[in-house]
């Protein structure tokens, strides 16, 4: 018998599948839960580095990289987190769902968006420069921005998180200019390799996911109703963000500020949740991390539509 599946269905089960075995192995397995909370988490930057090498080693930057956009997203990450603060205080009379609200829309440009787009077949470059520019925005305007909405006054080392943001991004992209200047031998092997950027975001996601259940098999006095609510203040902001970011865009950056704007640096604010504020802060983040994959998973569904045969 055969099945008619397309390349880009196929995708899409492949992440979906790697999300449900990452939030299924804690649970099904509790003695992996001290691995992914204490060491899996320190694979992610380099799984992050080498995804990025193989998306920039044909990525080439110049005026048209850049468009007004890249000012409007930082603009209308905080306004969406001023307003989502308040908005979902109101609503709910809950610091800590109005604190989760603000977070995830004030968390930058994931680092691997210029990976997801580039499998979308649309521009990394303009990607690429979302990701520093918000990344940066976002570790200088953070905690002064808490202080002003939220009233917490946190301290967050600033310069530590933009020079993470440039090393993650800035070492993979001198990489792949030298390689392709000076070592081009080189740069055809990595090009030759570049389809296993997929399979890497794979293992990312499971990886991320496991840690994202093991955090939270650990936290007490959580019911279904309040993990219900919390993935829906995420998927909400998800959708909003996704939406936005279109028409935040030029005209021929419409899907790029898109991804700029909905794919999220969660794991900053997941950080950022569980120092500063409580570990229910840290829930909205984490939620979100699915939530956005999800959306991924169906657009690589819809990037490519030619069918395939398997048996």
């Amino acid at each position: 018998m055969k099945i008619q599946i397309n390349p880009g269905s196929r995708r899409m089960l492949c992440l979906v599948t790697a999300m449900i075995l990452g939030g299924s192995v804690p649970v099904l397995w509790q003695v992996s839960g001290v691995f992914f909370d204490n060491y899996a988490g320190n694979f992610v930057p380099g799984l992050i580095m080498t995804m990025l090498l193989f998306s920039f080693i044909d990525v080439k930057f110049d005026k048209s990289s850049t468009g007004w956009s890249h000012i409007r997203i930082p603009v209308f990450m905080v306004a969406l987190a001023v307003a989502a603060y308040f908005f979902v205080k109101k609503i709910t009379g809950d610091e800590n769902f109005a604190a989760m609200a603000f977070l995830i829309a004030m968390s930058p440009t994931a680092n691997a968006a210029p990976v997801i787009t580039g499998l979308l077949g649309r521009r990394e470059d303009y990607v690429t420069v979302s990701v520093v520019s918000t990344n940066l925005f976002t570790a200088f305007a953070l905690a002064p921005l808490v202080a002003l909405v939220i009233g917490n006054a946190i301290q967050i080392d600033t310069f530590s998180l933009a020079w993470k943001t440039l090393l993650i991004i800035g070492s993979p992209f001198c990489a792949a200019m030298f390689f392709r200047k000076y070592v081009p031998a080189a740069a055809n092997f990595i090009r030759r390799w570049k389809f296993l950027s997929f399979y890497l975001w794979m293992v990312m996601l499971f990886t991320v996911c496991a840690q994202s259940s093991a955090y939270i098999s650990r936290q007490e006095n959580l019911s279904l109703v309040i993990l219900a609510e919390i993935f829906s203040l995420a998927a909400c902001l998800c959708a909003v963000n996704f939406g936005a970011g279109y028409f935040l865009g030029e005209t021929h950056f419409r899907r790029e500020c898109s991804q700029s704007v909905g794919q999220k640096n969660t794991m900053l604010m997941l950080w950022v949740g569980l120092a500063f504020f409580n570990p229910i802060v840290a829930l909205g983040p984490t939620f979100y991390v699915v939530c956005h994959n999800l959306w991924n998973s169906w657009q690589l569904r819809k990037a490519d539509k030619r069918a395939t045969t398997i048996r």
